[in-house]
């Protein structure tokens, strides 16, 4: 979506539905630079780039310098989450994939947890790849079927949830029990880093326990969509899972 006026009707009344707005480098004055301080205040991901760049988002110069990237559908409210957690006659499984930043891994993640009924996926709001078109692919159209949120302070919904009783497992390569090893039985929040930065340090430290998943030296490394699989499948099974 582009042009001022759309973007702040966007920003005003469907605000969950955006994953980026960009700016023109050489445009961000008057109600586009109020604009980017409403975006920045309320924690709405967005970038300067330059006019060329915004015209290739766009798809055209007319603009009027601002540029909106929405989700191919829009992320869930954490009222919504809450009241799920509340009413659910089983144990959530909360799933976050931090530092996501591959469209495929994230896309199979999703097919992988509505496979065996993770609760829902929690996002960070900038360093995960959008819901787009490759993302909704690549879960075989599974992003229909789960609760997907991406709150302005993915810290604090953590925080709030294990004050609910929820235990957090953070998995890290060779670091941290086998995955039998967990009681996954309990309210759940597992963390799986991402490719290239892991789990970042602020989701660390709210880790009550890091599970490491036994791979050969040959192999190095899983990727997030399989490791996550992984210990999706083991939480399921020590819950007794059925279809």
């Amino acid at each position: 979506m582009y042009g001022i006026h759309a973007v702040e009707e966007l920003l005003a009344k469907r605000s969950n539905e955006i994953d980026r707005i960009y700016f023109d480098t050489q445009h961000t004055k008057g109600r586009a630079f109020d604009l980017l301080k409403q975006c920045r205040k309320r924690k709405i991901p967005c970038q300067c780039i330059p006019s060329r760049r915004l015209n290739q988002l766009a798809h055209t110069g007319k603009h009027q310098g601002v540029v909106a990237r929405c989700a191919v559908k829009p992320y869930d409210d954490i009222k919504y989450l809450e009241q799920i957690i509340t009413q659910t006659d089983t144990p959530p499984l909360i799933v976050v994939p931090a530092s996501c930043e591959d469209p495929g891994n994230f896309g199979a993640l999703i097919r992988t947890s509505v496979a065996f009924g993770v609760t829902a996926l929690l996002l960070e709001r900038k360093q995960t790849v959008p819901l787009n078109a490759t993302v909704a692919k690549a879960s075989a159209g599974m992003v229909e079927h789960i609760t997907i949120v991406k709150p302005p302070s993915l810290e604090k919904v953590i925080t709030d949830c294990k004050l609910k009783g929820f235990t957090v497992a953070g998995a890290e390569a060779g670091t941290g029990k086998q995955p039998q090893e967990i009681d996954f039985t309990l309210p759940t929040i597992l963390i799986v880093g991402g490719e290239r930065r892991g789990i970042p340090p602020y989701l660390q430290k709210l880790c009550d326990d890091f599970v490491s998943i036994p791979i050969t030296d040959t192999a190095g490394s899983l990727n997030v969509s399989v490791a996550a699989s992984i210990l999706i499948y083991e939480c399921m099974k020590q819950r007794g899972f059925k279809k």
